[in-house]
């Protein structure tokens, strides 16, 4: 959820002005000096605006009282009013430099926080060279210099960055923050802060309330029409935000605050896409805990759900987590911490996993950044490690507070929000530059259906990837419709399997590599065949070495599944055919197709499927399926079948 923090570097305390300044050196107007001393009065009584007004008086009565403007300066220190406290911090400097050169590290903080990054760099090194820094160990200068330098360095080396408001469709005069973008980029569904009681004109956070809207992308005007509050259950006048929706659009994690049945602050809660109706919002019980939990993000696979929290065993006030979880969103083991690299002993917020599965984009207080929130990103290896986190630069990290940042699957256009220059958050776009792009995803959709009946199907779908056998997505498709939705990381080779209780099981497999147009989904429609004697099904994920019966490790993963398949209906009986294309002789095919044929019945036979359940034949290129004439029709017709002999 929304939580605005203050800089976390600790500064002075008050730490003077425990006495009237009747002796001071820099003043003998008395009368400034009575202002003086009712303004310390004041603000040992916290009476703060009071004192303000007092001192005020005193510099006026004498523009080169010193202490009145360390006071000045002290006193907007405390309200964080980082402005205010520079320029008097700064006059304090103009009067005398050498009255407390420690000041110059308050100078330095103060210019920092309000973008003047070359000033500060004067006032750090300034500290750092002329001060006995051993006497200041507490105000650790040292991650203030680091901070200060690469401010200053990104703002003279900016990015191509240009941020574009994403219009008044979405943002208002209140906060809007947490988009969540649809795989079609159709649909933005994001938090807007609003009034608990529509009259008020107080933007006090305790007469706030937080609510999802949702904006629908409008090909006239190309821009998100006017937004309206989320369907469904959802929204109440309580606290509810910080969401991401998962690749298909059916799953919904959002975050929760101060509920009857919450475990802790905020708690993340799930609904789901089903009848073309919200569920009611079921709290994540097996994740949540006591402490503040917020800000998700679900894989594309849906495998892993990432999220921000203030739990115990973490390296900071919040940390960025993930954990593992099944189809309805419950934890399948302990939750894990991101670690180190990611997460430091100040704030880590808003994850936001790629549908690349390995680009993590986030927001950190704790690495060197340009003043409040910054945004970064972190990719995960080959061995599980998350490599050093890259700050995004100026001009889209600003001295601002940015966070909640979502790439869209192409991985060429994000959205964030930011208030650089403004009272409220607002959302914004901008182009990806090709230095920090992830890998680009695209979707798969269509649906499944009865291929005699073309009745559609609620059905079990695997996709894997071919070279590595991994598994990527496992889903069911929708009850009603027989559709579905993932998105998967180009450049790869797929196989699909589908499967229903009383049909064949359906493979297929598809590229995903030098695809022209990411933009434009691939379109999947699977038949299911009923199961019944003499149906067939083509294993279309079963791969052979060049002119060789020899079984290629690629085929394993669908192996697996036709045991698994013959293991649920034991009464099967089945038939393994070997096809050919038509190169090279009768003879040499009908061998080679039998022998391939064989290779897959034996490999069945070893992983337990009783041998009298299975036959096999070669058919060389009898049978063809396509046209020999073309490679493309040759490779179709090279093809593993399995033909039902019997269910009794």
């Amino acid at each position: 959820m929304k939580r605005i923090f203050s800089f976390l570097i600790i500064f002075f305390a008050f730490s003077f002005f425990v006495q009237a300044q009747n002796n001071s050196v820099y003043t003998k107007n008395k009368s400034a000096i009575k202002s003086f001393n009712k303004a310390v009065s004041y603000m040992e009584q916290r009476q703060n605006r009071m004192a303000i007004t007092e001192i005020e008086k005193a510099i006026e009565k004498d523009p080169n009282f010193l202490e009145a403007w360390l006071l000045k300066a002290e006193i907007y220190d405390f309200l964080g009013k980082a402005n205010e406290s520079y320029l008097s911090y700064a006059k304090v400097f103009e009067i005398d430099a050498q009255y407390d050169p420690a000041l110059s590290f308050k100078l330095a903080a103060n210019s920092y926080k309000i973008g003047k990054y070359s000033v500060a760099k004067k006032y750090i090194d300034f500290f750092c060279n002329e001060v006995d820094t051993m006497r200041y160990r507490n105000y650790d200068f040292k991650r203030l210099r680091e901070f200060i330098y690469f401010a200053d360095s990104a703002y003279k080396n900016p990015k191509d960055f240009k941020p574009i408001n994403i219009g008044p469709g979405v943002n208002t005069h209140f906060d809007e923050y947490w988009p969540s973008l649809s795989v079609d980029e159709r649909v933005l569904v994001f938090t807007r802060q609003i009034p608990i009681n529509p009259n008020s004109t107080s933007r006090d956070p305790s007469s706030m309330q937080e609510d999802l809207f949702v904006s629908y992308f409008d090909d006239k005007t190309g821009q998100f029409i006017k937004a309206i509050p989320m369907p469904g259950n959802i929204n109440t006048k309580l606290n509810e935000g910080a969401q991401c929706i998962s690749a298909d659009g059916k799953t919904c994690v959002f975050t929760a605050c101060n509920r009857p049945e919450g475990k802790g602050s905020c708690d993340l809660y799930i609904m789901f896409l089903r009848g073309g109706k919200w569920t009611d919002p079921q709290n994540l019980e097996s994740i949540n805990t006591a402490s503040w939990d917020s800000n998700p993000s679900l894989s594309a696979d849906g495998k892993y759900l990432y999220f921000a929290s203030g739990r115990a065993g973490g390296y900071g006030k919040t940390d960025i987590w993930r954990v593992r979880i099944d189809a309805e969103g419950n934890a399948l083991d302990e939750a894990e911490n991101l670690g180190p690299q990611i997460n430091t002993q100040f704030e880590e917020l808003s994850p936001f996993i790629h549908p690349d599965g390995r680009t993590l984009y986030f927001a950190s207080r704790g690495h060197p950044g340009m003043g409040d929130f910054d945004l970064f990103y972190s990719k995960l290896d080959n061995n599980g490690n998350w490599s050093k986190p890259v700050n995004l630069g100026y001009p889209l990290n600003t001295m601002g507070e940015e966070r909640s940042l979502i790439v869209n699957a192409r991985g060429d256009i994000a959205m964030f929000a930011s208030n650089v220059g403004r009272k409220d958050l607002d959302i914004y776009f901008f182009l990806i530059p090709e230095e920090i792009k992830p890998v680009a995803a695209t979707y798969v959709k269509g649906y499944v259906y009865n291929a005699k009946t073309n009745q559609r199907l609620e059905a079990k779908c695997e996709l894997f990837d071919i070279e590595s056998g991994e598994e990527m997505v496992r889903l069911t498709t929708d009850k009603i419709t027989g559709e579905y939705l993932v998105t998967l990381p180009v450049e790869r080779d797929y196989a699909f399997n589908v499967e229903k209780t009383g049909f064949l099981f359906h493979s297929e497999n598809f590229s995903l590599k030098n695809i022209k147009d990411p933009e434009q989904p691939f379109i999947l429609n699977i038949p299911l065949q009923p199961l019944e004697e003499g149906v067939t099904v083509i294993l279309k994920n079963i791969f052979f070495a060049f002119d060789s019966y020899e079984l290629l490790p690629e085929s394993y993963a669908e192996l697996k599944i036709v045991v698994d398949y013959l293991n649920t209906n034991p009464n099967l009986k089945i038939e393994i055919g070997g096809h050919t294309d038509n190169v090279g002789s009768k003879a040499y095919n009908k061998t080679l197709s039998e022998n391939r044929a064989k290779s897959v019945y034996t490999y069945l036979i070893s992983k337990g499927i009783d041998k009298d359940r299975l036959s096999y034949k070669g058919y060389d290129f009898s049978i063809p399926i396509a046209d020999n004439a073309t490679e493309e029709g040759r490779a179709l017709n090279r093809r593993t079948e399995f033909k039902v002999i019997s269910n009794k």
